[in-house]
């Protein structure tokens, strides 16, 4: 209407033709000012059932329905969720491209329906009005579906609305998903974290594993006295030929999984096997002064289980192993090497004479040095041996560890301590 037009209308008419038009404009206001007010409270939430919800109680005020639901599809999977009503179903195969759901979904089109071919899942409703949800790929990954009973309820303005509304709740479910994609990341990462921290403790010890992922290495360090328990199997490669390979891993491992459980309630830590040999050894990574004691303990309940596992045998009919058991203390070094395999082992002569203790012991016998002797003396009965020449070591002083002492003991075996054998172990390390 030009200006010459509008002196020719009357004064009147004019007037109502402004309040009303100044009347719209405020009420679109107010709507967008809802739609920014919903906004604002979904992007404070990054749980989508939370932006759901909130979508559902406040949608209310923006557009007149009677149902408000989400068709929502992400990871492969979809969904419909009624936010306000009665609730609805859909079935998904009935998704289909010449429905209006199918037709919003395959185009991005909002469909604004009075009356006519209208969605299926929305048949009670005589106005249906349903707006895309956009990923940010353009992608139209779900729809926002208002309805009423009322017939011809919904105009193109309420599709501005809807739209503006449907952009909104598009972001905040993007965010949504993909806080959670990145948690799912996180929860997969820490998963794997675990499986790498628990492989490095399968070969060091916590203490060890610590210093090596906080700094890159390990520094070794030196122990004034330690414990180093060597077993071995007699005739091992003889009777080795008279089993399968796999029956033979299987009897190491049967066999040396019991010493496993065996030196860890012992508080030893284990090092290696090497063949038939194991290796571990009391009093590292943490120093303590009962090394000795309990390294002995773990040798007397190693024998004892190896004594079971030959009587089995025997009434199996089937070959058998006698173990040999050396002790010795003394001075050692102990540390983690190489770069990409890594193992935590120990240095020094006491380790050499560890290991002469168990060659140069008897089969099912416990064979001591004097050092070893000396530190457990007042709690194992030990049968002197004399001095017996160990390889490149000349002659040394051997003991037999038979049994805890029977005022120490549980059980007349001599495998158990007693309370009063608790409590003397108790004295040495405070």
């Amino acid at each position: 209407m030009n200006g010459n037009g509008l002196e020719k209308q009357e004064r009147e008419p004019l007037l109502l033709i402004a309040r009303r038009l100044l009347a719209e404009t405020q009420a679109l206001s107010t709507r967008i000012a809802a739609v920014n007010e919903i906004a604002t409270a979904i992007n404070r939430s990054l749980n989508l059932d939370e932006i759901l919800r909130v979508v559902g109680k406040q949608a209310k005020w923006l557009l007149d329905f009677e149902h408000c639901s989400v068709y929502i599809c992400h990871s492969n999977s979809c969904r419909l969720v009624t936010l306000f009503g009665s609730p609805v179903e859909l079935d998904a195969a009935r998704v289909i491209e010449d429905s209006p759901l199918g037709r919003v979904m395959k185009t991005g089109q909002p469909q604004l329906i009075k009356e006519g071919s209208m969605a299926a899942f929305l048949a009670p409703y005589a106005s249906q009005l349903i707006i895309p949800l956009v990923s940010d790929r353009s992608l139209v990954m779900g729809t926002i579906n208002f309805a009423t009973t009322l017939p011809k309820a919904y105009t193109l303005e309420d599709v501005r609305i809807g739209y503006l509304l449907a952009l909104q709740i598009s972001a905040a479910i993007r965010n949504a998903n993909c806080f959670e994609e990145l948690n799912q990341l996180n929860a997969q990462l820490e998963a794997e974290k675990r499986k790498s921290d628990q492989l490095l403790l399968n070969i060091l010890p916590a203490g060890v594993a610590d210093e090596l992922k906080s700094t890159g290495r390990v520094k070794p360090v030196y122990y004034e006295s330690a414990s180093v328990l060597f077993t071995d199997f007699k005739n091992f490669t003889n009777l080795a030929e008279q089993l399968p390979p796999q029956e033979l891993v299987d009897e190491l491992d049967y066999c040396f999984s019991a010493f496993d459980m065996v030196t860890e309630a012992q508080n030893l830590e284990k090092l290696k096997t090497i063949g038939d040999s194991y290796m571990c050894v009391g009093g590292i990574p943490t120093p303590n002064r009962t090394h000795a004691i309990d390294a002995a303990l773990s040798a007397l309940q190693i024998r004892e289980f190896m004594q079971w596992r030959r009587q089995e045998k025997i009434q199996n009919n089937h070959p058998y192993w006698e173990i040999r058991i050396g002790i010795h203390s003394g001075p050692l070094l102990a540390g983690a090497i190489g770069h990409k395999k890594f193992a935590y082992d120990v240095w020094g002569d006491t380790v050499n004479i560890a290991s002469r203790m168990e060659s140069s012991g008897v089969p099912g016998g416990i064979n001591i040095s004097e050092t070893t002797f000396q530190l457990i003396k007042d709690f194992f009965e030990c049968e002197y041996r004399g001095k017996i020449d160990a390889k490149n070591k000349g002659d040394i002083d051997m003991y037999l560890v038979t049994r805890i002492k029977e005022n120490l003991s549980l059980d007349p075996r001599g495998l158990l301590p007693n309370e009063k054998f608790n409590q003397l172990y108790s004295v040495i390390n405070e």
